[in-house]
């Protein structure tokens, strides 16, 4: 049986999508390359394009399909932010020729998350999307929450009801209010028209596509993470909320480039005496994104060489692509589902465990050790 091909723009959307592989039981790999086949049921491809500038990003997914059998899967995903950051309007035209597509159901909402689309509006837990902090993200700030100026595409339709699909209409953004609509949409997807959207819809798609389902995968692993760092990558509001909380000898901040020597030492002080703890941004430092994470991600590549890392737990999924990058990982085998969007890995070239998570998810109590 040909397996899915799920593509994600960045690495925890694939992680996430990996999860859901786990929950259904099937067997599923998370790489930067299509050159080598998988022997698994779910094929998830990172191409990191949200890490990407816009012309660098088109050309980056050109260079992943060339000379590979685009007729190896069964069926494909293009898996996006339910937050709508990325460059969706360019990606999704790109893939629908790539792939000789009638159109595109394009179906970003996540209902669990209070990220719907209601009177032609998308909302996170009744707040236009534009007076939430995704306003203020760093790399895609979102400036409007009408969800078709938000794709600023002109052929793009809204649509209440499946009946409402026409031929012409190439793409098409179902008005997703609750789990309901999701799964009726899933359920009546067109035959012709290319997928996409947040791991939510994929995975109803897959419900129904499924002939049976598979018990979930299950390991040995504990279901606390402790003795392990935590890298926090993202400025969510969130996320630096919780920082505020840590006693200073928990964590060890990242302030500017050129110090990755003296910070990799401090990390492994904090690991020898306490077992783990949190490698973060100072939220009060203000710097170029792009700069910041690479710069972490060295640091992590430098304290490896001075002692073995067995548990990372990474927020943000810019940050992980790049400390994976700077660690020489190139493939990921999803391994448990801590909850959904958050997921742990295995790295078949060692006995490193790496968890993953968005930096908009929230925390589980299980997984956040302070």
């Amino acid at each position: 049986m040909k397996p899915i091909l799920v593509i994600a723009d960045d690495l925890t959307g694939a992680a996430e999508v990996g999860g859901i592989a786990v929950r259904y039981g099937l067997s599923a790999q998370i790489a930067h390359t299509l050159k080598q086949k998988a022997d698994v049921d779910i094929e998830i491809l990172n191409t990191n394009t949200r890490s990407m500038n816009r012309d660098h990003a088109l050309s980056h997914v050109g260079s992943l399909f060339t000379d590979i059998d685009r007729d190896r899967w069964s069926w494909t995903f293009l898996k996006f932010d339910s937050a709508l950051r990325g460059h969706i309007q360019q990606e999704i035209p790109f893939f629908r020729a790539l792939f000789g597509m009638q159109g595109v159901l394009f179906c970003p909402a996540n209902p669990a998350l209070g990220r719907v689309i209601q009177q032609g509006m998308y909302l996170v837990d009744g707040i236009p999307i534009a007076d939430t902090g995704f306003a203020n993200d760093p790399e895609f700030p979102i400036s409007e929450s009408a969800i078709l100026s938000l794709l600023g595409a002109e052929d793009w339709r809204l649509l209440d009801r499946m009946d409402a699909l026409r031929k012409e209409y190439t793409y098409v953004v179902p008005a997703i209010a609750d789990n309901d609509g999701l799964n009726h949409w899933a359920s009546i997807s067109p035959v012709g028209h290319l997928c996409a959207g947040s791991a939510v819809f994929f995975e109803a798609l897959l419900r129904n596509r499924m002939e049976e389902r598979r018990p979930a995968t299950t390991t040995g692993l504990a279901e606390r993470l402790d003795h392990a760092l935590f890298i926090c990558g993202s400025n969510h509001v969130s996320s630096v909320n919780r920082l505020n909380k840590l006693n200073t000898d928990d964590v060890v901040y990242w302030r500017k480039s050129g110090e990755e020597r003296i910070v990799a030492n401090a990390l492994r002080e904090m690991l020898m005496k306490k077992g783990g703890g949190v490698f973060a941004i100072d939220p009060t430092v203000s710097a170029d994104p792009v700069a910041i994470r690479h710069s972490m991600a060295k640091v992590i590549a430098i304290l490896n060489e001075k002692c073995t890392l067995r548990k990372l737990i990474i927020e943000g999924g810019a940050t992980a692509s790049a400390v994976l990058e700077a660690l020489q990982i190139d493939a990921l085998r999803p391994i448990k589902e801590r909850a959904p969007g958050v997921i742990t890995c295995e790295i078949p070239t060692s006995g490193l465990h790496v968890t993953l998570k968005p930096g908009s998810y929230p925390w589980t109590k299980d997984l956040w050790a302070f």
